[in-house]
Formats: structure tokens, sequence, C-alpha cells
């Protein structure tokens, strides 16, 4: 898969109006895509593992909870960010599009906090310079994901249940939970071929 076959599809994708409550606590994160050597491929980051980080030690996208500063959640991704792995979205990337809001909570109607993903095609690769909230960047080939072969079952506990989902495991990389979500509209969005 090359940037051509993507690019125009995510650019024309309209995100859904979903009603899904409202909450107060927002946030926003970067999905940055670039041409590698073999395709095309995601940014991801293994966040640090932190005490009190609901997220400790995960693979997600880089960005976080929306600040009173923030003028709009996408201000928001563009700040986290720069704060976490030090990308200028504005100067490195263009924006392809926002994918719909994630709920963090298991309710639809009563959100704990949404979400809010976009999508960035990356135009320069600048170096990158991780915070303390990042351990790792990882590019994922969007073809490995695209792979169905590459998912699993993922079984774990929640609150004293065991709950079944999918995961993807890329470089001994956990991908799953609010990301793979978020990567599965992505895919949606796609061409097939």
């Amino acid at each position: 898969m090359l940037a051509n076959d993507i690019i125009p599809h995510l650019r024309d994708f309209q995100r859904p109006e979903l009603n899904q409550g409202s909450t107060d606590r927002k946030a926003a994160v970067a999905i940055a895509l670039h041409e590698g050597s073999g395709g095309v491929e995601m940014l991801m980051i293994k966040r640090a593992v932190r005490e009190g980080d609901p997220w400790s030690g995960h693979m997600g996208f880089p960005g976080g909870r929306r600040d009173p500063d923030d003028a709009s959640c996408l201000a928001c991704a563009i700040r986290e960010t720069r704060e976490e792995i030090g990308l200028d979205l504005d100067e490195h990337a263009s924006l392809l599009c926002e994918l719909s809001d994630v709920n963090t909570g298991w309710r639809p109607d009563r959100p704990e906090m949404l979400i809010a993903p976009y999508v960035y095609w990356l135009e320069r690769m600048p170096s990158l310079t991780l915070n303390h909230e990042v351990d790792d960047v990882v590019w994922v080939p969007m073809a490995f994901l695209r792979d169905a072969s590459n998912r699993q079952a993922l079984k774990w506990e929640w609150r004293g249940r065991a709950i079944e989902s999918d995961a993807y495991y890329y470089q001994d990389n956990q991908i799953w939970g609010l990301s793979l979500m978020m990567i599965d509209e992505l895919l949606s969005i796609l061409p097939k071929s």
C-alpha cells in the first residue's frame, strides 16, 4: 500500500456524528502516517511505565488530555505530540482527516472521556525527542495491520470479569483496546486492495 492509494480516501472521509452523550473530559491523539521503504507505516508510541497512568506501558498514539488553554481538540493533539515526541505537526505534516471520537467508558451514552483521533501525513521526517512519558516510537506497517492473520484473540480481566478482545502483536508490542478501535476505523476507510 502506497501513499497514493490511501491519501485521497482519508482526505475525503467525513467523520460520522455519533451521539455519545456529553462529557467535559476530552483528549486527542495524532495518528501520523508516512511512506517507508516497505509502504505506508503508522507511528505508534510505547508509553513509559508510570504509576497512576491507566495506559502505562501500553502502545498508543501521541496525545493526551485537553487542557483549558487548548483552543480545540486538534490543538490538543498538536501540543501533546510536540511535547511527547518532539514532532511539530504544523511544520512537518498535513492533516488528512478526523476519525470518530472514541469513548473510554463502557456505556455508549455515558462517556468517561472522549478521545478525538486526527490522521496526519508526514511530509518530512524530523528527528524525534521523546519526553519522560514515552519509552519508544514504533513504526507499524499498514500492510501488517491489514493482514487479518496478524490479529489474535486477547484474554484479560477487568473488575473480576474475564474479557476477550482482539490484539495485534508487532515486534513484541501488543496493540489493542482504544488504539485498536482507532486503527479499525482507519482501516475501514482505506481501499480493500
